[in-house]
C-alpha cells in the first residue's frame, strides 16, 4: 500500500514538473551529495543516470558567459544566504535554454549551512519575448531618432507627461512637462491648437495641425502635429499620442526657405544696410545681394540662408509661412 502511495505521489509529481517545466535538486553540504528530480534532469537536457549530479556537473551545461556567476552560487550557499538567479544552459544539439533557479539554504541549530534545495523554472519563452520586446523597443527609438520626430504622450485632458526625442534643451521639455506646453506655442496658433484638440477629443478621433513652437533661441520652428487618442472600454479618451515633425524635415508638406523678398523687408524693420547683414550673418555683401534678387526662395537650401535668417531672427525680426499666402515678416 505505501508502494502505492509512493509512486502515486511520485507520478504526480513528475506531471506537476512537465506541466510546469520545472524541476528540484538537494545539495547535502555536510556529505556533498546532490540529488536531481527528473525533472531537473529535463531542464538540463541530460538523460537521467548519463552523469553523477552534483554542482560541477550543472557548470558543465551552463552557457560559457553565465560560468562565472553561476560558480560563485555554491560560495554563497555555504554561508548560508537564499539566492534567486538565472542563467542559460546549453542543451544537446545545441539549443540554449534559460534557467530560474531559487535556492533555499537550510541551517543546524548551531547556523551553519547543512543543505541546500533548488527550486528551477525553465523561462525560456518569458526571455524570448523579452528580448523582442527589447529589440522591437530599440527599433522604435532609432526610427524616432532618424525620422527626427518628437513623440509624446498626454493625459485626457491634453496635459503631457512624455516626450521623446526633443532636439531642444531640457529647461523647454521641463516647461513642457510642468508648465503646459500651451506656453511654447506662438500667441496666434494656441487658440487653433486648442480648438481643433477640443474637436477631436468630442469626436474623438485624431487630428493634426500645423502650428510653431519655441526654439531655445526664442525664435519659433514650424511643425506639424497629429495625435492619436487611446480610448478606454466605455470609448472615452483616457490618453492621447503624438508625433511633431519639423515641416523643414517632412517633404510631404515642403520646405520654408525665407526668401528675397523677406530678407529685404526684414533689413528694412531692422533699418540694416546690406554691409549690416553680412557682418551679422558672417556672409559676404555679394551673397546677400545675390538672394534678394528673389523675389522667391531659392530652389535649393543655399548654405548661407541658415545664418542670415538666424542673424535676422536674433536681431528681433519673426519671418512667417502662413498657411494660406505668401510669406511675410513682423518685429518680433
Amino acid at each position: 500500500m505505501l508502494d502505492l502511495l509512493k509512486r502515486g505521489t511520485e507520478e504526480t509529481f513528475g506531471v506537476i514538473e512537465r506541466e510546469l517545466r520545472c524541476g528540484l535538486w538537494s545539495w547535502n553540504l555536510r556529505t556533498n551529495e546532490m540529488e536531481w528530480s527528473r525533472g531537473y534532469y529535463d531542464l538540463l537536457g541530460i538523460e537521467p543516470g548519463k552523469v553523477t549530479p552534483s554542482f560541477s556537473a550543472i557548470l558543465q551545461v551552463t552557457h560559457p558567459d553565465d560560468r562565472g556567476p553561476q560558480a560563485e552560487v555554491e560560495r554563497v550557499i555555504r554561508k548560508a544566504s537564499t539566492i534567486r538567479r538565472k542563467f542559460r544552459i546549453i542543451r544537446r544539439g545545441g539549443s540554449v535554454a534559460w534557467i530560474y533557479c531559487q535556492i533555499i539554504v537550510f541551517v543546524d541549530p548551531e547556523g551553519a549551512a547543512e543543505k541546500a534545495v533548488g527550486i528551477c523554472t525553465d523561462i525560456t519563452a518569458r526571455e524570448d519575448q523579452l528580448n523582442q520586446l527589447r529589440v522591437a523597443d530599440e527599433r522604435y527609438r532609432a526610427l524616432v531618432k532618424a525620422t527626427g520626430a518628437v513623440v509624446w504622450s498626454a493625459k485626457s485632458d491634453g496635459r503631457i507627461h512624455e516626450v521623446t526625442n526633443c532636439d531642444e534643451s531640457g529647461n523647454l521639455q521641463a516647461v513642457a512637462l510642468e508648465s503646459g506646453w500651451l506656453q511654447l506655442i506662438h500667441p496666434d496658433d494656441r487658440d487653433k491648437i486648442i480648438r481643433v484638440r477640443e474637436e477631436a477629443s468630442r469626436a474623438k478621433r485624431s487630428y493634426d495641425v500645423v502650428h510653431r513652437v519655441l526654439r531655445t533661441d526664442g525664435t519659433f520652428k514650424w511643425k506639424r502635429s497629429t495625435g492619436q487618442p487611446l480610448l478606454d472600454d466605455a470609448g472615452n479618451v483616457k490618453e492621447w499620442l503624438g508625433v511633431s515633425l519639423d515641416l523643414e524635415r517632412d517633404t510631404t508638406v515642403g520646405t520654408h526657405h525665407i526668401t528675397g523678398a523677406q530678407i529685404r523687408a526684414a533689413r528694412g524693420l531692422l533699418r540694416w544696410s546690406v554691409l549690416d547683414l553680412a557682418h551679422a550673418a558672417r556672409v559676404t555683401r555679394a551673397t546677400i545681394r545675390r538672394l534678394e534678387e528673389l523675389d522667391g526662395a531659392s530652389s535649393h537650401k543655399d548654405p548661407a540662408l541658415p545664418s542670415i535668417e538666424s542673424a535676422l531672427s536674433k536681431a528681433g525680426v519673426e519671418f512667417l509661412f502662413p498657411e494660406v499666402g505668401k510669406p511675410g515678416v513682423r518685429p518680433r
